[in-house]
């Protein structure tokens, strides 16, 4: 992708995941670089780390919920555009570097969950950029 134009993150979306065994959420396989929250009927019961994992007791699929989060690290370019003290204007090429901290995994499945991360990302960088 060109430098300016923001790509997809992945670090901070969230996906529904599935059991190992077909109509069934309790045992599942998680992989080298991502974090599966258990919820039972909704309501949150366990994360579990990469490996072979026990998510509960499920019947059809339906008692207990997978989502996942990867920590993979994740890029996002922006180009800013300021005034200088000098009155000269510059744009600044920053490129931002991300992941999800795994211990910190549950706050980012459940809170990250609804904003969106280019637009997080873009506010902490543009505001220091042009206030200096």
């Amino acid at each position: 992708p060109h430098p300016t134009t923001p790509h997809p993150t992945r670090a901070c979306m969230q996906r529904l995941e599935r059991g190992c065994f077909p109509a069934s959420n309790c045992c599942v396989n998680v992989s080298q670089d991502t974090y599966v929250a258990v919820e039972r009927f909704g309501i949150f019961q366990k994360l579990l780390g990469p490996g072979f994992g026990f998510a509960g007791f499920d019947i059809c699929g339906r008692c207990v919920t997978l989502r996942s989060i990867t920590t993979q690290v994740e890029e996002q370019y922006c180009s800013v555009a300021t005034q200088t003290k000098d009155h000269e204007f510059i744009t600044a090429e920053i490129t931002v570097q991300y992941s999800v901290i795994p211990k910190m995994a549950k706050e980012a499945i459940y809170k990250l969950a609804h904003q969106d991360m280019h637009a997080v990302m873009r506010s902490f960088v543009v505001a220091p950029v042009r206030s200096y």
